[in-house]
C-alpha cells in the first residue's frame, strides 16, 4: 500500500544533494528508513512513497526493495550518515515522479494512502495527481513557497524599515 512521509527541514539540503549526485552518476539508490517496530506494515515492493516538503506533496518514488537492517545499520553514500537499524525501503533514483504540488502540512511519521487515514478530498488530490517531471527534471515551482520562520522575521524588517523611511 502507497505511503507519505515527510522530509524533514533539516534533510532537505540532503536530499537535494543526494538527487543531484543520481543524477550526476546517471542513477543510485534513495532510501527511506523505518523504525523496525513503528514502520509500515502494509507496504511492499512496486509501492510508492509520497514526499511532503515544504508544505506540499512534490513527488513519489516507487519501492523496489524492503531490507530489515539490523545493527550497525545503513550508510548513506552521500552524506557518509552511518542510520541506525531498522526497515529500509529502497527506491530506484529513476523511478522518481515530480506531481503537481498538492497542499499538505508535514508530520511525523508516515500515513497510508487511503480515504480513511488522509481524508477523501486529500486522497483523491493525490491518487489523482499529474505528473509534471521525472527524476532528472528540475523541482516544480509552487506559486509561493510557505515561508520559513527566518524569512519571515526577515521580511517583517524590511517592512518595518520601509515604514519607518516613509513616516520620514
Amino acid at each position: 500500500m502507497d505511503i507519505i512521509v515527510t522530509t524533514p527541514k533539516s534533510q532537505m539540503a540532503n536530499a537535494a544533494q543526494e538527487a543531484a549526485e543520481a543524477v550526476e552518476a546517471g542513477g543510485g539508490l534513495y532510501f527511506r528508513r523505518f523504525h523496525s517496530t513503528a514502520g509500515p506494515q502494509k507496504i511492499g515492493r512496486n509501492d510508492r512513497i509520497y514526499y511532503v516538503e515544504n508544505g506540499y506533496v512534490r513527488g513519489y518514488a516507487v519501492v523496489r526493495e524492503l531490507r530489515h537492517v539490523g545493527p550497525g545499520g545503513l550508510r548513506c553514500e552521500t552524506t557518509r550518515r552511518v542510520w541506525a537499524q531498522g526497515l529500509y525501503a529502497l527506491m530506484a533514483a529513476d523511478s522518481w515522479h515530480w506531481i503537481r504540488p498538492i497542499p499538505m502540512k508535514g508530520f511525523q511519521g508516515f500515513r497510508y494512502v487511503h480515504p480513511r487515514s488522509l481524508g477523501e478530498p486529500l486522497y483523491l488530490a493525490i491518487t489523482r495527481a499529474e505528473i509534471v517531471g521525472g527524476w532528472r527534471d528540475p523541482k516544480p515551482a509552487v506559486g509561493r513557497e510557505r515561508p520559513t520562520k527566518r524569512e519571515n522575521k526577515e521580511a517583517y524588517l524590511v517592512n518595518l524599515r520601509k515604514s519607518a523611511k516613509s513616516a520620514d
